[in-house]
C-alpha cells in the first residue's frame, strides 16, 4: 500500500511538471491579438462618422389634412446611423441607403465633433448602399480590403455609433459568407458576410474591418429573432456600387425583362404541361424580353451555349453581362425548341 502511494505521488508530480512546462511554452496569443485589435480601431475610428437625419412625412390625403389648424401638420421624425469616409479628399461618405432614405436633412458629425450638412450623391435600394457628400476636404478615409472575400474565422471589427455613442466597437469573427438576408423593411440583400460581432441598429452604415483596419464590409442588419447574428454588405459589392453612385447617381443594372423560377414536376402538373428541365419565365410587358419574342410560359433550357437546369445556372450566365450585351437563348415552347437572341436592357427603377 505504501509503495502504491509513493508511485501515485511521483506520477502526480510528473503530470504537474509536464503541465507547467507545456503552459510556459505557449505564447501569449491573446495579448498579441488584443494589441492588434487596438491598433486597428485607432486606424478606423477617425474615419467613422455619425449621421443624423430628419424626415417629415408627407400628408396622407385624408380628411385630417383639410383641417391642419385642428389636427396639426405631420411631425418631423429623427433617424440616426453611422457612416465612414470613403474619399477624404472629396468628402464622400458611404452608408446604408435605409439610413438616409427619405431624409429632408442630413447632418454628419465627425469624431472631432465637427458637423457638416450632407447631400445625397446617389442611393441604391437593392444593395442598401448610399453615398453622401460633405464640404470637408483632406479627411481621414478608409481603404477597402484587397480580395473579394475575407476568410471564415478571421477577425471582424464592427465600428459605429449605436444610439449616438461615438465610435462604439465590437469584435468577433467572420462566421460565414454568401448569406442572403431579408430586412425588416422588406429588402433582400444577397452575398452578405455573417459575423458574431454585435451589430446594433445605430451601427448600420458603419464599417466592418479586418485586423489591419481595412474595410471588409459595411454593417447592414441584425437578426431580431436570434442573438449573435450580424450581417454586412461585402467590400466586393461596395467596390462595384459606390463608383457608379458617385459617377451616375444611380446603379445601372442589366435586365433580362422576365421573372423566372425553377421548373419542377409538381409545377408542370399544376400548369398542365409536360415536364422539361429548365427555368420557366414570365415576360414583362414592354421589356427587352418581349422585344426578343420571348413569351410567358417559355422554358429556358440553354443560354450562352450552356445547359440551364436551375435558376442558379441562368444567374451564373447573366451575371457577367452588361446593358446592351446579347444573350443567345434556347427555349422549350409547345413541344418545340426555339432559339432567340436577347439584348439586355437597363433595369427600370420600379423593379
Amino acid at each position: 500500500m505504501k509503495k502504491l502511494c509513493t508511485n501515485a505521488i511521483i506520477m502526480f508530480l510528473f503530470v504537474v511538471s509536464a503541465a507547467t512546462s507545456t503552459t510556459a511554452a505557449i505564447p501569449d496569443v491573446s495579448a498579441a491579438s488584443q494589441s492588434a485589435v487596438v491598433r486597428a480601431v485607432k486606424l478606423v475610428g477617425p474615419a467613422v462618422v455619425n449621421i443624423d437625419t430628419t424626415y417629415t412625412p408627407k400628408r396622407t390625403g385624408t380628411i385630417f389634412d383639410l383641417f391642419p389648424e385642428f389636427f396639426g401638420s405631420p411631425m418631423p421624425r429623427q433617424g440616426q446611423g453611422s457612416g465612414w469616409i470613403y474619399d477624404g479628399k472629396n468628402g464622400y461618405i458611404v452608408t446604408n441607403e435605409h439610413v438616409i432614405e427619405n431624409a429632408d436633412q442630413i447632418i454628419v458629425t465627425l469624431p472631432n465633433k465637427q458637423q457638416y450638412e450632407g447631400k445625397v450623391v446617389g442611393a441604391d435600394r437593392l444593395s442598401d448602399i448610399a453615398v453622401i457628400k460633405i464640404d470637408g476636404t483632406n479627411l481621414p478615409s478608409l481603404k477597402l480590403a484587397d480580395g473579394d472575400k475575407p476568410e471564415i474565422g478571421s477577425w471582424a471589427i464592427a465600428v459605429g455609433n449605436p444610439f449616438g455613442l461615438q465610435n462604439t466597437v465590437t469584435v468577433g469573427v467572420v462566421s460565414a459568407m454568401g448569406r442572403t438576408i431579408e430586412t425588416s423593411d422588406g429588402r433582400r440583400i444577397e452575398d452578405c458576410i455573417q459575423t458574431d460581432a454585435a451589430i446594433n441598429p445605430g451601427n448600420s452604415g458603419g464599417p466592418l474591418c479586418d485586423i489591419n483596419g481595412n474595410v471588409i464590409g459595411m454593417n447592414a442588419a441584425i437578426r431580431a429573432e436570434g442573438q449573435g447574428l450580424g450581417f454586412a454588405i461585402p467590400a466586393s459589392t461596395i467596390r462595384t456600387i459606390v463608383p457608379q453612385l458617385i459617377k451616375n447617381g444611380r446603379v445601372i443594372r442589366p435586365w433580362v425583362g422576365f421573372a423566372y423560377a425553377d421548373m419542377t414536376p409538381r409545377l408542370a402538373r399544376r400548369l398542365g404541361i409536360d415536364y422539361v428541365e429548365g427555368v420557366i419565365i414570365q415576360v414583362y410587358r414592354g421589356s427587352c424580353a418581349e422585344q426578343a419574342q420571348l413569351r410567358t410560359g417559355d422554358i429556358i433550357i440553354e443560354a450562352a451555349g450552356k445547359p440551364i437546369k436551375s435558376s442558379e445556372d441562368l444567374e451564373a450566365v447573366v451575371k457577367p453581362l452588361g446593358v446592351g450585351d446579347k444573350l443567345r437563348i434556347t427555349v422549350w415552347r409547345s413541344g418545340r425548341q426555339y432559339k432567340v437572341v436577347l439584348t439586355l436592357c437597363e433595369m427600370p427603377p420600379e423593379y
